[in-house]
């Protein structure tokens, strides 16, 4: 079975950037590992002027130089369409698997197709822009208006988390198949070492998820009490005025000895930090199902989230970590000050994380339940009923 997935692809993969990377590195490499899938994947580049064909392991890459328009204009009509779906039907595969926006503009193929929904952008922009940017006001309805079109057309879509579910099926009459993201296995063996009071985050630092939130709360955790306690956040600055709140409101609020940002770092740094953490938080206003959690929950670190989008659908409360409102400063605060305090309760919820973990998220389950949607698939075109494992 030659499968073709469209996504973007690091040349390291090793050093993902972002969970779309992260989630297409791990799924395409557990297919590959089977025996009768040859798994190609196609993305666009920028700063290459013609196709690069490579192998990472047993996945053939090709890259295709990236288009000058606008994103927003290509994937409904640009020359970057034209050529990716050239590019792909000359390939020949028996299914394409698209990850990226791309899948939303393509159109009918003469193949199967597949379209992961990893994410809105339209509901992305309002939240970065801190919900008042002039250009959000202009982009995210055109955003809104390319998905729902976009995902009119489609026949059939997989959804990481019933959020996704719960809002394109309003918009489009295609099967929908429930599999959630692939996480790398080497967090699965991460040993536990960890470091007395280390809380950990990773993600951009920004205003959707809610960075300064956590800093707050945090130094609300550990005023007036005698906790041995350290913050540690890593993510690229992504709006560098919102960075330098978060960096001012470090050092008003007394704890710079307290917090480190390290930046973007690759996965065997991020392995390390899991392994010494004790809490992992992440308090976003926006996402859809954050590989950052799904890799703490494997390491068997206790989850500290929002109660929002497409969290909640991963973190159990009271159970795996707690959920709280991002705007909920003493709420976050409670919640890490009782995990600060109970190492008992840190390991429970940790072991609870790690299986849950391994029933959702480990590449082997995820990889098994892809291919069944492709082996259906090619028996015909059209609605394909249902799989056992998927809830009706």
């Amino acid at each position: 079975m030659k499968v073709v997935f469209f996504s973007r692809f690091p040349r390291d993969i090793d050093t993902p950037r972002g969970g779309v990377e992260s989630a297409t590195v791990n799924l395409a490499a557990a297919l590959a590992a089977m025996d009768d899938i040859d798994i190609h994947v196609v993305t666009f580049e920028k700063q290459i002027r013609r196709a690069e064909v490579s192998r990472i392991g047993e996945i053939t890459v090709h890259r295709l130089p990236a288009p000058g328009c606008p994103q927003i204009l290509d994937v409904s009509m640009g020359p970057g369409r034209r050529r990716l779906k050239k590019y792909i039907t000359a390939l020949k595969p028996d299914i394409v698997h698209f990850h990226e926006t791309y899948g939303l503009g393509i159109g009918r193929m003469p193949v199967p197709c597949v379209f992961t929904v990893h994410g809105f952008d339209s509901a992305n922009i309002p939240v970065e822009s801190g919900h008042l940017g002039r250009k959000s006001w202009i982009r995210a309805p055109l955003w809104k208006f390319v998905e729902s079109r976009g995902l009119a057309r489609q026949k059939r879509i997989i959804s990481i988390t019933p959020y996704v579910r719960e809002r394109i099926e309003p918009l489009t009459r295609a099967r929908i198949y429930d599999i959630d993201n692939a996480i790398s296995r080497a967090f699965f063996d991460i040993p536990r070492a960890e470091i007395t009071g280390r809380v950990f985050s990773a993600g951009w630092i920004s205003r959707r998820k809610n960075t300064l939130g956590i800093v707050r709360a945090f130094a609300a955790a550990i005023k007036g009490v005698e906790i041995e306690a350290s913050l540690h956040i890593a993510g690229e600055k992504k709006d560098p005025g919102y960075s330098e709140k978060v960096e001012s409101e470090i050092g008003l609020l007394g704890i710079s000895d307290r917090v480190s940002l390290p930046g973007r770092i690759p996965q065997e740094r991020m392995k390390q930090a899991l392994s010494e953490a004790g809490i992992f938080v992440l308090a976003s206003y926006q996402e859809n199902a954050p590989m950052a959690i799904a890799e703490a929950m494997a390491s068997g670190i206790p989850v500290i989230s929002s109660n929002r989008c497409g969290m909640p659908y991963m973190v159990e409360d009271g159970k795996t970590g707690y959920l709280v409102d991002p705007d909920n400063t003493a709420a976050l605060a409670d919640r890490l000050r009782m995990l600060l305090t109970d190492r008992g309760l840190r390991k429970k919820m940790g072991e609870a994380a790690r299986h849950s973990a391994e029933a959702r998220f480990h590449p082997d389950v995820v990889a098994g339940k892809t291919r069944e949607v492709y082996e259906k698939m090619l028996e015909g075109a059209g609605h394909a009923p249902a799989l056992p494992w998927e809830k009706e």
